[in-house]
């Protein structure tokens, strides 16, 4: 369900499902991989990144 916090699994499936690295997350996002890589592993992260994880476009190749 949209509303459920992820955990940091689902968190990371999900971006990977549609097509996103580590690297290419941080370059959309603005931050470093190592910030992302913090954010993907807090199951306590603020609900907007779970929003934001949800939110992108499928990449492509």
């Amino acid at each position: 369900m949209a509303g459920e916090r992820l955990t940091p699994e689902a968190f990371k499936a999900e971006f990977k499902r549609k097509g996103w690295t580590g690297k290419a997350l941080a370059a959309r996002w603005e931050v470093s991989e190592a910030w992302v890589s913090k954010i993907a592993q807090n199951p306590q992260r603020a609900a907007h990144w779970d929003d934001a994880v949800r939110g992108l476009p499928i990449k492509g190749n």
